[in-house]
C-alpha cells in the first residue's frame, strides 16, 4: 500500500459515515488499497451472503410448500389407488356407470364434500363443489368403458386425478373468486354425455374447463388437438333369395356394403395426415346360403377443421350412394352418434399446466395432434379447456386395448396420476383466484 492510499484510509477511519461504518470502511479502502480485485471485498462479501440466504429462505419455501402439497396428497392417496384399480376391474358402458359415480361419491363424501347426483337429469352425472356460488372452473371426470376391453382407455385413471385434483385444490382452497367444480361426465366412448350436459347449461358459469388423458411412450403434453368425428350408420336393403338355385332373382344388400368399403379403401390414401374414415360391418346377413336382404355398417369420419369434416361427409355420402346405384338397392344413412367436434386448446391455460409439469420435472409437448375424438372438443367450442395428457407406460402401448386395461391399473400409471393431481389442481387454483389471470383466458382462445 503507498502512502497516499494509506492517509486516504485513515481520513475514512476518522470520518466515518455512520455510526459502525468506520471499521467496514476501512477494510473495503484497504481491500481495494491492496489491490485484490479478485474476490469480492468484506462488505460485497456480507452483501452476497444476505443475498444467498434470501435465495435460500425462497428456495426453503417452495420445497416447504412442496413438501406440504405431498402430504396432503398423501392424505387422500390410498384412497385414490383404489378407486382406480375398482373402476377398472368394473367396467361399465356408456350411461350405465353406476358403480363407477358410486364409489366416487362415496369417496368424495368421506373427505366432507356433499354431491348433486343425477345432474342435469342424466342418472350418472354428478357435481360437486367448493367456493363461492356462481362462475367456477370445471374439472371434468370419465369413467365410462369400452365393449370387449373394458377400461382399455384408462378412464379410471381419468376419475383417479380429477377427483384427486378436486380434492387437493379443495383442500388448498383460500379467498377463492370462484367456485372448483367436479363435474362426473358418463359416456364420452359412445353418446357423448358433455354434449348432454352443455345442452342442458351445465357449463354455462364454467369460467375454464380442465381434464386429463393418459397416454403412453413415456409421453407428457398440454394443448392436444383432436380430431372431430361424426358416425355414420349405413344401412342397404336388397332382396333375399336362394343363393344357389335362382341367386339372379335377389339383390344383395352385403354386396353393396363391401363396395363401399372398397371405395373407402381407395379414398384413405388419398387423405391427410389430420383425416381418418374406419368403419365396421354390424349385420351382413343370417345365412350364406340366402341372398342378403340388409346389411348395417358404421363409419367414423374425423377431421381437424369442421370444414373439412362437412366436405368429408358429402364425399361419404356420394360414395355410399354410387354403392347402392351398382347393386339395385336402396340406401339409408343415419347418424349414429352425435357429432364430436375438434378440441379448441386453450394456450393460455396450457402455459399454467406446463409450468406445474416443469415444476415436476416433466417436460410436455404442445399442440401435437392426436387424431382420435371427444366430446371434451365441444366443451372446448364453448368454455376455455385444456388438458394434459399423461403416460401409463415408458413403452408404446396401443390405446382401446386389452394391453392399456392392463397398463392402467400399473405403479408407473398411478405414479403419473399424482404428478397430474398436483398440476391440474395448481392451475385451477390459479384460476379460481387471480383475476386478470382468469381474464386473460376468454382473450387467448
Amino acid at each position: 500500500m503507498d502512502r497516499s492510499r494509506e492517509r486516504v484510509a485513515a481520513r475514512a477511519d476518522r470520518r466515518g459515515a455512520f455510526p459502525g461504518q468506520r471499521n467496514a470502511d476501512r477494510r473495503t479502502l484497504r481491500c481495494h488499497a491492496r489491490g485484490e480485485r479478485h474476490r469480492p471485498c468484506p462488505s460485497k462479501r456480507a452483501h452476497h451472503r444476505r443475498g444467498a440466504r434470501g435465495h435460500g429462505r425462497a428456495d426453503r419455501d417452495r420445497q416447504d410448500a412442496s413438501r406440504a402439497d405431498r402430504e396432503v396428497i398423501d392424505r387422500y392417496r390410498d384412497d385414490l389407488i383404489r378407486l382406480s384399480r375398482e373402476i377398472n376391474a368394473d367396467p361399465e358402458l356408456a350411461y350405465e356407470e353406476h358403480r363407477a359415480v358410486a364409489r366416487i361419491v362415496a369417496l368424495l363424501e368421506k373427505h366432507g364434500h356433499p354431491v348433486e347426483r343425477n345432474l342435469a337429469g342424466l342418472p350418472t352425472a354428478f357435481r360437486a363443489r367448493v367456493g363461492p356460488a356462481g362462475p367456477a372452473v370445471a374439472l371434468l371426470a370419465e369413467y365410462d368403458a369400452l365393449p370387449e376391453v373394458g377400461h382399455g382407455c384408462g378412464h379410471n385413471l381419468i376419475s383417479m386425478t380429477i377427483v384427486g385434483a378436486f380434492l387437493l385444490a379443495a383442500a388448498k382452497a383460500r379467498d377463492l373468486q370462484v367456485g372448483i367444480e367436479l363435474v362426473g361426465t358418463p359416456a364420452e366412448e359412445k353418446g357423448g354425455g358433455k354434449i348432454d350436459l352443455l345442452e342442458k347449461g351445465v357449463f354455462k358459469q364454467s369460467v375454464a374447463a380442465l381434464f386429463s388423458h393418459p397416454g403412453a411412450g413415456g409421453k407428457w403434453s398440454v394443448s392436444e388437438r383432436l380430431l372431430g368425428i361424426t358416425v355414420k350408420r349405413v344401412i342397404y336393403e336388397g332382396l333375399a333369395s336362394h343363393a344357389a338355385v335362382s341367386p339372379e332373382k335377389g339383390r344383395n344388400a352385403l354386396t353393396a356394403l363391401i363396395a363401399l368399403f372398397v371405395a373407402v379403401d381407395g379414398w384413405r390414401q388419398h387423405l391427410p395426415s389430420t383425416a381418418r374414415v374406419h368403419g365396421i360391418i354390424r349385420e351382413g346377413g343370417v345365412a350364406s346360403n340366402i341372398i342378403p336382404s340388409r346389411a348395417v355398417g358404421d363409419f367414423g369420419i374425423r377431421a381437424a377443421e369442421m370444414d373439412r369434416l362437412k366436405e368429408m361427409v358429402g364425399t361419404f355420402t356420394d360414395m355410399a350412394n354410387g354403392a347402392a346405384r351398382q347393386t339395385n338397392t336402396k340406401l339409408t344413412i343415419e347418424d349414429e352418434m352425435r357429432p364430436y367436434l375438434p378440441v379448441v386448446a386453450n394456450p393460455k391455460l396450457g402455459d399454467a399446466l406446463a409450468v406445474e409439469l416443469e415444476r415436476q420435472g416433466k417436460t410436455p409437448l404442445r399442440d401435437h395432434l392426436v387424431t382420435a375424438s371427444g366430446d371434451i372438443g365441444n366443451v372446448s367450442q364453448e368454455v376455455p379447456t385444456d388438458y394434459i395428457g399423461f403416460p401409463v407406460s415408458a413403452d408404446e402401448i396401443p390405446g382401446h386395448s386389452h394391453r392399456m386395461r392392463e397398463a392402467s391399473v400399473s405403479d408407473y400409471a398411478h405414479d403419473s396420476a399424482f404428478v397430474v393431481i398436483d398440476a391440474l389442481a395448481a392451475t385451477a387454483l390459479r384460476v379460481a383466484i387471480d383475476k386478470a389471470f382468469r381474464e386473460s383466458l376468454r382473450t387467448s382462445a
